[in-house]
């Protein structure tokens, strides 16, 4: 397994050079030393006190522990431009080789020369900021016509830009939402979104994911209760961690029958889900948007961080340009952005990206079998993210830790973001990736998952181990404190 990866290193000896700290050949000692079996941040967020800067210290009793042994990986960072191989360095300095499983570049385009070109251009043309928010001089001609054609392949009437697509999600929600409304959505929905609804309304009801019996039996209560009340319902065209999705030509029905509203989140499979990549919308068919709002973000396929909000009303889209405070009060997508969004666009409505979208596919499906063959388990549907079950939160670390000591990027995902106990690697898969690419990651995981297994059982019987003898401690101390207690009784008093 080695060898392929030191093969690969080889390859780049002459240019890594330039990191003097990389050392090919290290043979990594990743054992841990377990001092508590919390996993999870969570318990540190609603921490009390008045003062702001003590009361947030406690918080390194967990993950001071964990950084010390290099398996907090936080702010994983580029050192070139993430293809399908590339450099990286990790949060402790360490800078390594590898290949890229880990940006969300899903159809691969981030570094095509067209994008490029556009995005110096742009950069000659206007500079590189917007200077302002659309209603203060700050949008551009590539803005512009970034929104016909986002119009244009959508097939929708009108679209509003946001700076992100986080800021569309919560944007829209908060935008439109009052609080005498009411928000019904997917338990899994996106923070954003819940952000947004949380901000907008206390009158939020999240439901089991993916149950359309669940979500209708929602909405219906509340429309027999409240005949006037204005109900939303949110889910995602692809939920990202677990890679699925609902039937959105059932839900779009339900919605009608109860006169509620529809959005969805389309940032993951907008641009390489469907046939024309429209997303899971055009996968299953769905036609009549008379209730449907469509979001999305242009951070997978679009190569940069604009968001936007689709809809076939043009008084909806209108009303958000003054009352969504995520669009008004954000400058604009800057010139450049958005010049690298058309590109990428004009890109994903071509006979290339029809191309791109199958070969990604195709790659799925290979991984899928490959390893499933192996006795691992991929969880959802078809799409360019693979979920790589794992389940143990330590195990999901350290095998992450152990995927970049052989050159790997990838991510590991835990609890909050999946169900404890449901720990993964999220595997962004890319049409440009190869063969031997494929071959490399799963013979890199499976080496690395057996190491890690054993890496952590031998720390957890340490652990219990130590805590055995702390046992032993205490009832021998225990039985000191109380011989001392009776001699002290038996003294005779003077």
């Amino acid at each position: 397994m080695r060898e392929v990866n030191i093969r690969i290193f080889e390859l780049k000896r002459k240019e890594m050079q330039k990191y003097p700290s990389l050392n090919v050949n290290q043979e990594f000692d990743r054992s841990i030393t377990i001092s508590n079996l919390k996993l999870s941040h969570l318990e540190y967020k609603n921490v009390e006190g008045k003062n702001l800067f003590e009361r947030v210290k406690g918080f390194q009793n967990l993950v001071g522990s964990l950084r010390k042994q290099k398996i907090i990986l936080y702010e994983r960072r580029n050192m070139s431009p993430p293809a399908q191989e590339c450099y990286g360095m990790d949060d402790y300095g360490d800078i390594f080789y590898g290949i890229n499983f880990a940006s969300a570049d899903y159809l691969g385009l981030c570094t095509n020369e067209q994008a490029k070109e556009a995005a110096i251009n742009a950069a000659k043309e206007y500079s590189v900021n917007s200077c302002g928010a659309p209603l203060a001089f700050g949008a551009s001609k590539y803005y512009m016509q970034l929104k016909e054609e986002l119009k244009d392949y959508w097939g929708m009437k009108e679209v509003i830009l946001y700076s992100a697509g986080w800021l569309a999600g919560f944007g829209v929600i908060k935008g439109l939402i009052r609080p005498y409304d009411y928000v019904v959505m997917d338990e899994l929905c996106h923070n954003c979104l819940t952000e947004g609804a949380f901000a907008a309304t206390k009158n939020v009801l999240r439901v089991p994911h993916l149950s359309l019996e669940a979500m209708e039996n929602k909405v219906s209560e509340i429309r027999q209760t409240n005949p006037n009340a204005c109900i939303l319902v949110v889910t995602e065209g692809l939920f990202s961690m677990d890679s699925d999705y609902t039937d959105l030509v059932a839900l779009q029905k339900m919605t009608l029958k109860y006169e509620a509203f529809l959005l969805i989140d389309c940032a993951h499979d907008f641009g390489c889900m469907g046939k024309t990549g429209k997303g899971v919308f055009e996968l299953q068919g769905l036609q009549d948007f008379s209730n449907v709002l469509l979001m999305s973000g242009g951070s997978k396929c679009l190569s940069t961080n604009v968001g936007w909000v689709a809809c076939n009303s043009f008084e909806v889209i209108d009303y958000l340009k003054f009352f969504s405070s995520a669009y008004m009060f954000t400058n604009s997508v800057n010139p450049v952005q958005c010049a690298t969004a058309l590109a990428q666009l004009r890109i994903l409505n071509s006979e290339v990206g029809s191309r791109l979208r199958k070969k990604v596919l195709e790659n799925y499906h290979y991984m899928k079998k490959e390893l499933n063959s192996r006795g691992y388990q991929i969880i959802g549907y078809p799409s360019p993210i693979l979920p790589l079950l794992i389940g143990n939160e330590l195990v999901c670390r350290v095998v992450t830790r152990l995927m970049i000591d052989e050159g790997i990027h990838c991510n590991g995902i835990e609890y909050p973001i999946v169900r404890m106990g449901q720990a993964r690697l999220r595997v962004n898969l890319q049409p440009q990736h190869t063969k031997e690419h494929m071959d490399t990651f799963i013979e890199t995981f499976h080496f690395c998952y057996q190491k890690a297994s054993k890496i952590v059982e031998e720390s957890l019987e340490k652990y219990q181990l130590s805590l055995e003898q702390q046992e032993q401690q205490q009832q021998a101390q225990s039985k000191v404190n109380f011989n001392d207690n009776r001699m002290e009784l038996k003294k005779p008093k003077l």
